[in-house]
């Protein structure tokens, strides 16, 4: 309980839920299909801004001096502690927020039965927000700088969520639900993007204690 409290600010609390509750809003959807993608290409923004003080926050809520102090396995725990609350948090945001569309009476145009729809979605969301949140994060640690973190990762959806991003890493891209072929139901390429940015976050996730110690 006291790394939630640490981890969900009321302000965070309060800015995430206005930004779902807003992309619903101003994002104009015809299809149940368009959901997923919505949440899938935005969500990760919230994350990036969201985690990426994940290790950094001990500076904001002064309790630096003393948590240097611990050992380097404690610091690694600590973080993979916050970084997983603040993804599960994510997540029930984003699985909450996918009814938040159904204002708009989008039609259901697909051969695919909505509640695979949107397990399907959820699935790809859930990797989404872990990969953007941990390389904001890593970000973030190896420069020393929350914002560094943040503009960094924007930089890199922005070059991801794109024509020459969709060309270029093609299968492989994060956002492989995304540029998918919609209208095949037996498209399951997207499956490889997914599974690379999982394969990343470990990568992250294991060079963590390296850049704690490198950065103190």
């Amino acid at each position: 309980m006291k790394e939630v409290k640490i981890c969900l600010p009321a302000f965070k609390v309060t800015y995430s839920i206005c930004f779902t509750v807003i992309l619903s809003l101003v994002r104009g959807i015809s299809n149940v299909t368009e959901i997923g993608i919505t949440l899938d290409a935005y969500m990760p923004v919230l994350a990036i801004v969201f985690c990426a003080d994940a290790y950094r926050m001990e500076y904001s809520q002064k309790r630096w001096e003393v948590f240097r102090l611990y050992p380097v396995g404690t610091r690694r725990k600590t973080i993979l502690k916050r970084l997983v609350i603040q993804w599960i948090y994510l997540c029930v945001l984003t699985f909450a927020g996918y009814a938040c569309f159904y204002w708009q009476r989008p039609m259901n145009l697909n051969e695919i039965p909505q509640i695979l729809l949107y397990g399907m979605s959820m699935g790809s969301v859930a990797v989404s927000i872990i990969f953007w949140g941990a390389f904001a994060m890593t970000v973030s640690n190896i420069f020393g700088n929350i914002w560094a973190g943040i503009g960094i990762s924007v930089i890199l959806w922005m070059a991801a969520y794109s024509t020459s991003g969709e060309r270029i890493l093609g299968k492989f891209n994060v956002f492989s639900f995304i540029f998918r072929d919609i209208a095949d139901v037996g498209d399951w390429s997207w499956l490889w993007g997914k599974g690379t940015a999982l394969v990343l976050t470990a990568v992250m996730l294991v060079i963590m204690p390296v850049i704690i110690k490198k950065r103190g």
